[in-house]
């Protein structure tokens, strides 16, 4: 078995075996029940996807054309992004916001008992 792809998590790694399964290459995962583990275990690079030697160079072909066939992202799509991103943190701030006077109010209501 010989090294093809080292995965971010163990999601990515089945989407690449599938990827090959589609092109009737069999493909193996190693390290998937790893990438929880703490302590001696390195950060990166623990799940990886396997391949037979003599599949290696079609394997290769398959993941180069699926990662061509990725969308490329413009400028309005990138302002978009920021623009999700401001959204968020401001729902930060009103979550924040409800959590706290949810607990002014228990506190006032204990308080007047």
């Amino acid at each position: 078995m010989k090294l093809l792809y080292e995965a971010a998590n163990s999601v990515e790694a089945h989407m690449i075996v599938n990827l090959l399964e589609q092109s009737d290459l069999s493909a193996r995962i190693d390290g998937e029940f790893l990438q929880g583990g703490a302590g001696d275990l390195q950060a990166f690079g623990v799940v990886r996807v396997m391949i037979e030697e003599h599949n290696y160079d079609n394997a290769v072909a398959v993941i180069n054309l699926w990662e061509s066939m990725a969308p490329k992202i413009d400028e309005e799509d990138r302002n978009s992004v920021t623009l999700n991103t401001v959204t968020t943190s401001k729902l930060h701030y009103i979550i924040i916001g409800l959590v706290l006077g949810f607990i002014c109010g228990v506190a006032v209501t204990l308080l007047s008992y």
